[in-house]
């Protein structure tokens, strides 16, 4: 992952991305009821294993080099997940121009998109906020709000390497109360 780091607080729980699904997530779950003191209900944390494998499984085909899970209650769903990805810069890729690859077409946006720069440990950083419809099957729309950061960091040899960090909130009560948690994550990026 060329030397990059994020440094998560505790809303936050890295993902063993080789390890089995199942077990992984049933490790974490337990942990992080430990963790946190929670009487054992043992149907609730079955449920949530579950659905934390599903989530992990997912994880698999999606080429990431990090993800994180915002889990910051054991006893609820987790929030959402962030992914890590880092590649080669293509020659004369510039901040403005990856800031623009990574937008959703205009014609999906549900909102203007919120675009701004921010600095990093790592770099300065392209910052997205992007309220989009998602289509799901023919007449039927969910609507997301995706959060990406894209930073170009120098790598080995002198040549850039692009970073990126980003989710999608399918749920936009927790995209409202949980953005500054992924904005945090995103700023802790450090080589």
């Amino acid at each position: 992952m060329t030397g990059l780091r994020l440094d998560p607080d505790g809303h936050w729980v890295l993902v063993d991305l080789a390890a089995q699904p199942r077990a992984w997530a049933a490790d974490t779950v337990r942990r992080r009821w430990m963790e946190q003191r929670l009487d054992p209900e043992l149907h609730r944390a079955e449920v949530i294993t579950a659905s934390v494998a599903r989530i992990v499984g997912a994880l698999d085909t999606a080429d990431l080099d990090a993800a994180l899970l915002l889990y910051p209650a054991a006893d609820k769903p987790v929030v959402t997940v962030v992914g890590l990805r880092t590649f080669p810069a293509p020659p004369g890729l510039t901040l403005n121009v990856l800031g623009e690859e990574l937008c959703v077409p205009e014609e999906m946006l549900e909102r203007p998109r919120q675009r701004s720069v921010t600095e990093t440990p790592a770099g300065t950083a392209v910052r997205l906020v992007q309220r989009y419809r998602e289509p799901l099957s023919p007449g039927v729309e969910e609507i997301r709000e995706h959060v990406a950061y894209g930073c170009l960091v120098a790598g080995s040899n002198h040549e850039n390497v692009v970073v990126t960090v980003s989710t999608v909130f399918v749920d936009l009560v927790a995209a409202g109360k949980w953005i500054t948690a992924v904005d945090e994550l995103a700023r802790c990026l450090t080589p």
